[in-house]
């Protein structure tokens, strides 16, 4: 999954302990139900530590005093503390658990998929090596995708927009909102593609 040119989207529409918490701090992302619902590791409690990633996912998610005191205490998080803690991106009533998880998919679903398990590789992987290791894997990535073809044509599409226009596309908000909602950045060559 960490790789994968996917985005991984878990929908909580309850509650998640144990192996069901691990399985969502696997995700990429996470939409959680608001109400009596919970999420957490309480294997401590039957004598035993998470055993499917919880101590490594979780503790990347929330970071490490906040990962051990969880799991020490096995007390599990709800909506709301999970939210306050980055352990969940989002939470929404239970009706639209599903529906805003679909939302996130597609909306991250029309990023470069290239792109995206570059990404992916150089947070996941990078970011648990020493940051010269991660630089490194960062530096690696960035190149394949500066070197790609579609690297390449949407890089020229965006510097031939600003020599026409003057300006630099992004930092025109309303370029900026049709880039994210379209998944790249619109400029001259793509209009002409369009066009044909």
């Amino acid at each position: 999954m960490n790789a994968s040119g996917v985005v991984f989207v878990a929908a909580l529409n309850g509650s998640a302990l144990g192996l069901g918490a691990e399985f969502a701090w696997a995700c990429d992302l996470r939409v959680m139900a608001d109400g009596d619902y919970f999420i957490g590791q309480p294997e401590i409690l039957l004598g035993i530590i998470p055993g499917g990633g919880g101590t490594q996912r979780l503790t990347r998610l929330i970071g490490t005093h906040r990962s051990l005191a969880a799991i020490l205490e096995g007390k599990p998080f709800t909506p709301e503390e999970a939210l306050a803690n980055g352990a969940v991106d989002q939470v929404v009533p239970q009706h639209k658990v599903l529906t805003q998880a679909v939302e996130l998919a597609e909306r991250f679903g029309k990023r470069s998929k290239g792109s995206v398990s570059a990404a992916k590789r150089s947070v996941y992987f990078g970011g648990s090596m020493s940051l010269e290791d991660g630089l490194h894997v960062e530096r690696a990535e960035f190149f394949t995708r500066v070197m790609s073809k579609e690297g390449q044509q949407l890089m020229l599409d965006y510097t031939e927009t600003t020599d026409a226009t003057g300006e630099l596309p992004l930092y025109r908000p309303d370029t900026y909102a049709q880039a994210l909602a379209s998944g790249s950045v619109p400029g001259r060559r793509s209009a002409k593609t369009t066009r044909r």
